[in-house]
């Protein structure tokens, strides 16, 4: 394996695997996990913790499915560079990640909708949704000690990866006003993060 990269004033993020992520396809995870974070931070703190079918649900529902989509891409971007490491631990973790966070996802449309709420499967799926971020929170510890993301990148991706032992605690203490701490965390982590990752221009591996 190769080892992180530094230049001076710059990050890089370091591919360990020849199917290396160009810079285009870094430049537009960011963009996408810039705009899905601040839509749905938005998007939750208009529509609070409303329950049954309407606007608010489907305002939160979208801008909730934007974010997802901006985490799956930043999941498979760190997969591709091996942030986490090379090994099959590492590999075997994106995975189950990724099955999260397709229930995750299931569970954001049936909310959005307001379909089969209460029922054993809306249970099963809303189950996914705090696994996905839980797991979300290793991964970030996980690719910090790694240190093949350098730099800011690095501790913007702890950061905000962090975010669901950081705010949700907050959310079910003081509820809507714990939503705009959440908001407040998202934006400060992953939309930074995201303007971090659109502005870079190299992700390769070291020589």
């Amino acid at each position: 394996m190769t080892a992180p990269s530094r230049t001076a004033g710059s990050t890089r993020l370091v591919a360990t695997r020849p199917d290396t992520a160009p810079a285009t396809t870094v430049r537009t995870t960011g963009a996408l996990l810039a705009v899905g974070t601040v839509a749905w931070a938005v998007g939750m703190a208009i529509a609070g913790d409303h329950e049954g079918f309407g606007w608010q649900s489907l305002l939160g529902g979208a801008t909730a499915l934007l974010f997802q989509a901006g985490i799956a891409r930043l999941l498979l971007l760190q997969y591709r560079t091996a942030a986490m490491g090379d090994g099959p631990l590492a590999r075997g973790v994106y995975r189950l990640q990724g099955v999260f966070l397709a229930g995750a996802v299931v569970s954001t449309v049936l909310d959005t909708f307001w379909l089969l709420h209460g029922t054993p499967v809306w249970m099963a799926f809303d189950l996914c949704w705090p696994l996905s971020m839980a797991t979300m929170v290793g991964i970030g510890v996980r690719v910090a000690i790694a240190n093949r993301w350098t730099g800011s990148i690095r501790w913007t991706t702890l950061w905000a990866q962090s975010w669901f032992v950081t705010s949700i605690p907050v959310v079910l203490i003081v509820r809507d006003a714990g939503l705009w701490v959440a908001s407040a965390q998202l934006i400060s982590g992953y939309a930074v993060l995201g303007l971090l990752l659109a502005r870079h221009e190299t992700v390769r591996p070291t020589r």
